[in-house]
């Protein structure tokens, strides 16, 4: 498992040059700005949520984001008071450099596999990060072809 993390760690360090240029951005900086490109705009609540951190936390990562022009914060049209925080247009050709670079091993990997064995993967790595957070493991789904297997 050392070779994993290492592997993992090499890579989060191939920032693309918008992203390199804005100062030392930490692993928070890139998760932060990761889960917006992924899930999409939020609040800071939800982002504390999101990535498992205080909200505290959460705004300060936010504040030196916005101070580099890589986030953006609106205030909610519904609501004035909640502040909704996005990717600027700034960030959004570099995060989605980033997410390319960063999933095409993946890509690579679950083309060398079939069907089944990518779907007991995805559902082993859902299971493994649910342990990393520490919640409890999600059902496993039957897969099509043990469905119809009979018990001996």
């Amino acid at each position: 498992m050392p070779e994993l993390a290492f592997a993992l760690r090499r890579r989060r360090g191939e920032l693309p040059s918008t992203l390199r240029r804005a100062g030392r951005l930490g692993d928070r900086h890139i998760s932060t700005l990761v889960s917006l490109a992924v899930a999409g705009r939020a609040t800071v609540s939800e982002l504390a949520e999101r990535m498992d951190m205080s909200i505290a936390h959460a705004s300060l990562v936010v504040g030196e984001l916005a101070d580099v022009g890589l986030i953006d914060r609106d205030h909610d049209e519904r609501d004035r008071r909640r502040i909704i925080v996005s990717l600027s247009e700034k960030a959004k050709p570099a995060v989605a450099e980033m997410r390319n670079r960063h999933a095409a091993p993946l890509g690579r990997f679950l083309a060398d596999l079939d069907d089944a064995e990518a779907e007991r993967f995805i559902d082993q790595l859902t299971t493994l990060i649910a342990y990393l957070r520490d919640q409890p493991a999600p059902a496993v789904k039957e897969s099509a072809s043990e469905s119809g297997r009979a018990d001996a």
